[in-house]
């Protein structure tokens, strides 16, 4: 093996690590690569006998890993009577050393500061796993022991949802998208996702179609904004956990100010888009001075609306209840003093007014009018003595 001379003194000196090394100490350690230009007596040895006494909840932690080489191989043997941690660079654990038990660790990654490791456990008599090697999809290493996390992940398209996202938590905040997923053969049995819409559209959910496969029971679901639900599967066909509607309809109300400042702006007109939580309402009043024509754009979903235009300003502004991409809309146009009310509904892509037929007048004896507009001519078509007939009667018999 190549050594090295030192110039000064002539000393040899061994590029490989020191070979054993001995702490006893009462606080956490930070420790040093054996170089020469390191001036700390911290070193990674090959043999690291270490012992915090009864001291607990203490660390040693590592140098960077991409100052050595991948190999770097190196045991902690805990010669005390508390347990301590070998943390990495980047201060993620490493492994757990009760007392009595020696563990040995190699570098199998140096590309960051943090690097990757792997452990096994040395001249002990019961062998346990390491939490951070048995980590996957929806698991995290604490310590020793393995916890449930659902990982948060924002997407604002539609996109693919793959086998890597199980027990995933994907919050979505776009427009209205689809969301597909792998073949279910990928997912396998029991895999599973969790999905939040809190965007301002419709998410449409749609399974694999090679081989085609359903959703509860449908080709595809939809969830609008504010839903959320847990998507599982049996490999054959994928359901959704916690999608139920109540029972009972819920009806729901809100109160929105229009008058300059608000998201309007200070002349009070253009366009208003619903967000958060003025989405998903069932009766909408709508208030305040208004500076010309306002375009309410609701999000693309199926859904009712019974709009109040209380607003006031001036006769003659348009007042449109529309989606982004709707030409024209349900007028709501006031005469900028008195209120109107209008039942509205959006089939998703355009909203228009449920009630198109409209009253005619004067209303049909058919229908449960008199047909008239007066009351004499209402008494004759009913059947009764016209006026001038009472007239007549009167004159005769007084």
């Amino acid at each position: 093996m190549t050594s090295f001379t030192q110039v000064f003194g002539g000393g040899t000196l061994d590029p490989a690590q020191p070979s054993y090394k001995s702490y006893s100490a009462t606080s956490s350690i930070t420790s040093v690569w054996p170089t020469e230009a390191s001036t700390s007596q911290n070193v990674v040895a090959a043999i690291n006998d270490i012992s915090f006494g009864t001291t607990t909840s203490l660390t040693f932690t590592l140098p960077p890993a991409n100052q050595v080489s991948v190999g770097y191989n190196m045991l902690f043997n805990n010669v005390g009577t508390s347990a301590f941690t070998v943390l990495a660079n980047g201060g993620g654990t490493i492994l757990t050393a009760t007392a009595g038990a020696a563990w040995s660790a190699y570098v199998t990654d140096n590309s960051t500061a943090s690097g990757a490791y792997r452990v096994y456990q040395a001249g002990a008599g019961t062998s346990a796993a390491v939490a951070g090697d048995l980590a996957g999809f929806g698991i995290k290493a604490i310590s020793t022991t393995l916890n449930q996390q659902y990982l948060p992940v924002t997407v604002s398209a539609s996109a693919l949802i793959t086998a890597s996202n199980r027990a995933a938590t994907i919050i979505y905040n776009g427009g209205a998208g689809t969301f597909t997923f792998d073949p279910l053969a990928t997912l396998t049995t029991g895999w599973f996702v969790n999905i939040v819409n809190q965007g301002t559209g419709a998410l449409v959910l749609s399974p694999p179609g090679s081989p085609a496969t359903e959703i509860d029971g449908q080709p595809t679901k939809t969830m609008n904004p504010g839903d959320s639900c847990i998507v599982t599967t049996n490999a054959s066909n994928m359901f959704t956990v916690g999608f139920g509607q109540d029972a009972v309809y819920a009806f729901s109300y809100i109160e929105i100010n229009l008058a300059a400042g608000s998201r309007l702006g200070w002349l009070g007109f253009g366009d208003y888009t619903l967000i958060g939580s003025e989405l998903n309402k069932t009766a909408i009043k709508f208030y305040g001075a208004i500076g010309g024509a306002v375009n309410i754009i609701v999000p693309f979903t199926a859904q009712q609306y019974w709009v109040d235009n209380s607003t006031t300003g001036g006769t003659g502004f348009t007042f449109l209840v529309k989606t982004s991409t709707q030409t024209g809309g349900a007028d709501v146009e006031n005469d900028g003093t008195s209120p109107r009310r209008e039942i509205l509904y959006s089939n998703a892509t355009i909203v228009v007014n449920a009630d198109t037929t409209g009253l005619s007048t004067p209303l049909a004896i058919g229908d449960g009018g008199t047909g008239a507009t007066t009351a004499s001519q209402a008494l004759f078509n009913l059947g009764g003595p016209s006026t001038l007939d009472v007239v007549s009667y009167s004159l005769i018999f007084s």
